[in-house]
């Protein structure tokens, strides 16, 4: 009996040795654990911090490069426009010519028109009273 009771005294020595051993192991792996999850806590932490910097710089980079596109464009559609005005106003300006020169033609011509009939009655009226002097004289003549 005493063989037993050494023999587990023993037992229960190495044993709890053992489980010392392995608590204390696991206590140092524990807090190699610790130290290693803070130190990525602070990595990450100051990746955070840095981060919204970047995000920021990123934003106004963007924010920067949309404003010269649209400035860009802008003047791109001004002077697009700006051609199409000035080749709208030279078409008016020929069609406006191109009126002038028809209603300037169509005008001579009403008035050579207007000139030739006056002429036309001018003679008509002279030849009448050429032929109404004739018949006078005729009708002075037919009465001596």
């Amino acid at each position: 009996m005493r063989f037993i009771v050494v023999s587990a005294v023993a037992a229960s020595l190495v044993f709890g040795t053992g489980a010392l051993v392995k608590a204390d192991e696991l206590s140092s792996f524990g807090s190699e654990l610790t130290d290693e999850m803070g130190s990525m806590a602070s990595e990450a932490k100051s990746g955070m911090q840095a981060r919204p910097e970047q995000m920021a710089d990123d934003f106004k980079a963007q924010k920067e490069e949309t404003q010269s596109e649209m400035r860009d464009k802008r003047d791109q559609m001004k002077s697009e426009m700006k051609g199409k005005r000035e080749q709208m106003r030279s078409e008016m300006k020929g069609k406006r010519d191109k009126m002038k020169s028809e209603t300037k033609g169509k005008r001579d011509a009403l008035k050579a028109k207007k000139h030739e009939m006056k002429k036309t009655a001018k003679a008509k009226k002279a030849k009448a009273r050429k032929h109404a002097e004739d018949a006078v004289e005729s009708l002075e003549h037919a009465e001596h």
